[in-house]
């Protein structure tokens, strides 16, 4: 049976060739995030060491090894993260207040949709703030430390989150109310499962530091990648572009289980001495799922219902008990609905205004904020419910300089003023490592696979009027949460699903 949707994006920091992430309907691809730097430095000792952790449907670990890396890749040597699966609450609102931030800076007046996936950013915003010093390190401290907590531990304290991410069996210390209810009996509603499906969830994160073999990286930076990020730390030489391309790409095919086999097209450039990659895979079903002979051609509404509707999506349909939740006695008048993952540790999320619109959505966008999110999902319960979502296919692509200078990361943009003299020793040169570009893509499509049969169709039509109903034919707001962590995944406005 076919995973229900895959959602691949790239994030390139620096001076990177164009890359193209290729979509199978059948898998979640890689997000990556990766950043080059400028200069070009002395040799420092080899060090070549893979660490991808993963989470899949094999059994759970013994109590002793909560979690275990993912099989290793011929050619590359695997190692275990020394930290404990653990939560944090602070760290898990960081990431969402970052994801707030950085999606306020993406709005664009005609945008088909801004989707990214913050813990991907985040994560090489971390493996750049560790190697920092001086200005540059305070610009990082302010965004990315929780407060009452120094930025050696919030390295820490974000390691054993991501850590407890890619555990087997995550520690799930939040439980949100819906989490801990059971559905209202329905006699119509025979579809049910009456014991628990198998597990198919995928979370797999690796992060690759590729350094020119001349470059004198700063040992203690090698370290704490390796040990707080699982990073693997690898040489190129910068006299064989062809080849350091090549390993490159290798390594993101490995990650991507060979979905995207190019990420690097053409030669590196010799002022690019420094590569951080981030690679995130995603691949789950739903736990109700949609009935594919519900989908059919629909209007979509973009500018709002009094507007007329300039195309039609297919637009699917599914009935089922879902947590649901509307505002109520505040200024905004908001739906939420999740649509949860077969495993019970990661949600999408569909958030939506009252007569939905682009402007309504940049209302809520200006207006929202991760305690307020937390807050709704925090109340939702349990209940019949009617979704109708548009089938999407999405590509995006954002540079991520003028978001990064919005966040207050300007000194790193900066020849003169940069300093990740932590990362790397630049006073034997006197050159410093900047970053001049990032560059993000997504690809996402969401379907309706893994239904069995028809058998709910009629039931779903005749059951409309007395459930809740979630209309997916105007703009919503997309939010994948690991639910056990509070970690984002993916966040964004859909104006456009075609």
């Amino acid at each position: 049976m076919k995973p229900l949707q895959t959602l691949p994006f790239v994030v390139w920091v620096l001076l990177v060739p164009l890359v193209h992430g290729q979509w199978n309907r059948y898998y979640t691809q890689s997000p990556l995030a990766v950043t080059r730097f400028a200069p070009m430095v002395r040799p420092a000792p080899r060090v070549a060491l893979r660490q991808t952790f993963e989470t899949n449907p094999a059994p759970p670990a013994a109590a002793s090894r909560p979690r275990q890396p993912a099989p290793t890749t011929p050619g590359y040597q695997a190692s275990s993260l020394s930290l404990a699966p653990e939560n944090d609450a602070k760290i898990s609102q960081v990431a969402v207040d970052f994801m707030m931030r950085i999606s306020r800076t993406l709005a664009q007046h005609q945008s088909r949709s801004e989707l990214f996936s913050p813990l991907s950013i985040i994560t090489v915003a971390n493996l750049l703030f560790l190697g920092s010093a001086g200005s540059t390190h305070e610009e990082f401290g302010k965004v990315l430390t929780p407060s009452s907590m120094n930025w050696k531990r919030m390295h820490q304290r974000y390691g054993s989150v991501l850590a407890n991410l890619m555990s087997p069996e995550p520690i799930d210390s939040r439980r949100d109310q819906w989490r801990r209810q059971t559905c209202p009996h329905d006699e119509d509603d025979e579809d049910g499962q009456s014991t628990p499906a198998a597990k198919t969830q995928v979370i797999r994160i690796a992060n690759g530091i590729f350094y020119q073999k001349d470059l004198p990286m700063r040992q203690q930076y090698v370290m704490l990648a390796r040990s707080i990020y699982g990073a693997l730390v690898q040489p190129i030489d910068p006299q064989n572009s062809s080849a350091s391309t090549a390993l490159i790409n290798k390594w993101v095919s490995d990650v991507t289980a060979g979905k995207i086999r190019n990420m690097i097209e053409g030669s590196l450039s010799p002022s690019s001495s420094v590569v951080i990659a981030n690679a995130l895979y995603f691949k789950a079903k739903w736990k109700t799922q949609f009935e594919p002979l519900v989908t059919r051609d629909a209007p979509f509404f973009p500018d709002g219902y009094d507007a007329p509707s300039p195309y039609r999506v297919k637009m699917m349909g599914m009935s089922g008990c879902l947590p649901f939740y509307r505002t109520r006695g505040d200024s905004m008048d908001v739906s939420i609905v999740g649509l949860p993952y077969r495993d019970d540790t990661s949600t999408m999320y569909l958030i939506q205004p009252a007569n939905s619109s682009r402007a309504a959505i940049r209302r809520l966008q200006a207006a929202l904020t991760g305690k307020m999110l937390d807050s709704w999902i925090g109340q939702m319960k349990l209940q019949s419910t009617m979704v109708r979502l548009p089938k999407m296919h999405l590509r995006n692509s954002v540079d991520l300089l003028q978001s990064f200078q919005k966040l207050g990361f300007n000194s790193i943009l900066s020849p003169a003023k940069s300093d990740l003299s932590n990362m790397v020793d630049s006073g034997a040169t006197g050159q410093k490592p900047y970053v001049n570009q990032i560059l993000h893509k997504l690809d996402l499509a969401i379907d309706e696979e893994g239904t069995e049969g028809a058998a709910a169709t009629s039931a779903l039509v005749d059951r409309i009027g007395s459930q809740r109903q979630f209309n997916g034919n105007a703009p919503f707001l997309i939010y994948l949460r690991h639910d056990a962590t509070g970690l984002p995944l993916f966040y964004g406005p859909i104006f456009d699903p075609r």
